[in-house]
């Protein structure tokens, strides 16, 4: 099981954690620096970091950690999420459409994940608590 890993081509995009946004985001190459490593850009916050490949065995490693650093980011927002749902149970939900602007701390109803609140606004995407985790989903698109 001997694999070649190889960076992915330039300007094409790959789902990797971004620190700068706290959550996985798709990154953008801009340029390979050297055979195992690329300058990368995140889509959202347009955060700029070098990418390496992982080294022989690092793999494993990095998905033990990556399962752990999963649940602590899926229940960290619980309490957020209960606090929210307290505080807006009088307000109806705004039914989800890829089409409608959204503001921060609008309630929404997503038929997949269920409700949510829009916990931040980008230019057409938005971060939204839901009860098991925090998504980012496409909105104000015409």
């Amino acid at each position: 099981m001997n694999q070649t890993l190889t960076l992915p081509p330039v300007a094409q995009s790959f789902y990797i954690f971004c620190k700068k946004c706290d959550i996985d985001r798709y990154h953008r190459v801009l340029a390979h620096t050297t055979e195992t490593s690329a300058k990368i850009e995140c889509e959202v916050c347009n955060g700029r970091k070098t990418y390496n490949l992982p080294k022989a065995g690092a793999a494993a490693r990095k998905a033990k950690s990556d399962v752990g650093r999963a649940a602590v980011r899926k229940t960290a927002h619980t309490g957020e999420y209960e606090v929210r749902n307290k505080n807006k149970m009088s307000t109806e939900a705004t039914p989800f459409s890829v089409r409608t602007k959204y503001v921060e701390n609008q309630k929404i109803m997503h038929p997949k994940f269920g409700l949510g609140f829009v916990q931040k606004v980008y230019n057409e995407k938005i971060d939204v608590i839901f009860s098991d985790e925090v998504k980012s989903l496409v909105h104000n698109r015409q």
